[in-house]
């Protein structure tokens, strides 16, 4: 995980009071390690508390980057970014928004080189049902059901 600062934050570092504006954008460059660049997204995390690899999206009617774990089979125009730590309830942080990184599948398993949606149980992952359906990601290797695999991560909300 990466340690870069920006504005003295660093995209692992978790506040209880906004340090940076909601929907500020900080883009990692790549790196020697071929993982290409991250795009990171700050945001304010309201309901339950994110692990690793949770899905997040804004809620309904939403107007600022209060997010949470995305509830069942949400539209993943909605989804704002993954979380790669622990983000307290009503905590702030950053997610990551674009780029390769973890997510957690729901209770069935994801196929690799499929494109990714918003699973059947909250703030998790699944399989697109089809080519035309609409993706946040694709999973870059199989993860099995409950556990967390990495996925090239592009997410509009």
């Amino acid at each position: 995980m990466s340690s870069i600062r920006t504005m003295g934050v660093s995209v692992t570092d978790v506040h209880t009071e906004a340090l940076l504006p909601l929907g500020f954008e900080h883009t990692e460059p790549a790196g020697p390690d071929g993982e290409g660049e991250k795009t990171w997204i700050y945001v304010q995390m309201t309901g339950a508390d994110t692990v690793i690899g949770s899905v997040c999206s804004f809620g309904d009617g939403a107007v600022t980057y209060v997010v949470q774990k995305s509830p069942i089979n949400t539209h993943a125009g909605r989804v704002v970014g993954v979380a790669q730590h622990v983000i307290a309830q009503n905590s702030y942080g950053f997610i990551l928004r674009k780029g390769l990184g973890l997510v957690l599948a729901d209770t069935g398993d994801i196929t690799a080189n499929l494109g990714l949606m918003v699973g059947d149980a909250v703030g998790t992952a699944d399989d697109a049902g089809a080519v035309t359906t609409q993706a946040f990601g694709i999973a870059t290797a199989a993860i099995s059901a409950t556990a967390t695999g990495k996925a090239f991560l592009s997410c509009v909300g």
